[in-house]
């Protein structure tokens, strides 16, 4: 069977929404984008995208919204070189080549407006409320990412720096060849209102090498430099960034192998040496770091849960005046023209 695999092409962070979108169009030969309103179908149509990949034994690529994880933002084939994705905010996208490659296709003229213009004004409050419970999310995410970079200071000061040279070297010399210079970044973690999921599988490669660190502690420092040997070697490589702070890695893979924090099993496994006295020096604000991290990553996702309640209202207001005929019409006359 051909691999099924789900991301995210975007996330919640520190810093608020972070999104990789250009990537995906890059890599395609023809690019559709969806417009319209929340509940008009999107998610839905590219679901049956994927569905029609997937029957033709095609590598499938599902990329689900991190405001809502059982939405999809984006579904890729890499064989067929498709590319379907929602175009609207907080990720507005446009054709890079219009009717060349890329296409919109709106699937909010199946909405009934002089209907939707008797809910305007609660459509606009659902709207507020939804944005002020991701800006607190955020604060919530920022307090998170700043407890947990007081944790990654004590390892820095416990890293035995000779020894990360030599494990720095080590991995160095795991890189594969160059010869497809392609670079793309993605999540496989996000932070959602369920939680924090984790689609990990989806790194996985032929070759798969595994970086024990304890929590707090910046895998940036092994995966960034292979990373950017990659770029200067010319490999087909992606990275998978953190979904509190996306200026850091999480995973690297690069041609056929991968690199990951990911537990594994049957995986060769690479840790730094650590000062054991430094760590038990700084045990309880080590604790005292994670226990504070985990409250305000709590906290964010109890707001991000209620953006999704505001959400899911909102979406009622639309699917009200949605005419799900001529949407079936419409869906139907675009699968056709799939590849």
């Amino acid at each position: 069977m051909a691999r099924t695999r789900h991301l995210f092409p975007g996330c919640n962070t520190a810093f608020g929404f972070a999104g990789y979108f250009e990537d995906l169009q890059v890599r395609a030969r023809r690019t559709v984008i969806l417009k319209g309103g929340p509940g008009v179908g999107k998610s839905t149509l590219m679901s049956r995208a994927g569905k029609h990949f997937e029957k033709l034994g095609m590598e499938t690529e599902y990329y689900h919204c991190s405001g809502d994880p059982d939405s999809l933002d984006a579904v890729y084939a890499p064989q067929a070189g498709f590319l379907i994705l929602d175009g609207t905010a907080p990720h507005v996208v446009d054709p890079a080549v219009p009717g060349a490659r890329d296409g919109i296709l709106n699937l909010g003229v199946c909405l009934n407006e002089r209907r939707m213009e008797k809910q305007a004004e609660e459509i606009a409050a659902l709207n507020r409320d939804i944005s002020a419970c991701y800006a607190q999310a955020t604060r919530y995410l920022r307090s998170a990412l700043a407890v947990r970079q007081d944790a990654a200071a004590v390892y820095d000061a416990a890293l035995d720096k000779n020894d990360c040279r030599m494990l720095q070297n080590e991995l160095l010399a795991l890189l594969p060849g160059g010869g497809e210079d392609e670079g793309l970044n993605a999540f496989a973690q996000a932070i959602t209102w369920k939680g924090v999921l984790q689609e990990t599988d989806a790194v996985l490669m032929e070759t798969n090498y595994c970086l024990d660190l304890p929590w707090g502690f910046d895998a940036d420092v092994f995966l960034r430099l292979l990373w950017e040997e990659a770029v200067w070697r010319g490999v087909k490589r992606t990275a998978y960034h953190d979904p509190l702070d996306p200026g850091k890695l999480l995973h690297v893979t690069v041609g056929k192998a991968a690199f990951t924090t990911a537990v594994m099993m049957d995986a060769p496994v690479f840790a730094p040496t650590l000062d054991a006295s430094v760590l038990r020096r700084e045990s309880a604000r080590l604790a005292f770091d994670r226990a504070a991290c985990e409250l305000m990553q709590n906290q964010a996702v109890e707001a991000l849960g209620r953006a999704k309640a505001g959400h899911d209202a909102l979406e009622r207001c639309y699917m009200d005046a949605m005419d799900y005929a001529r949407l079936e019409e419409i869906q139907f006359e675009f699968l056709k023209t799939l590849p």
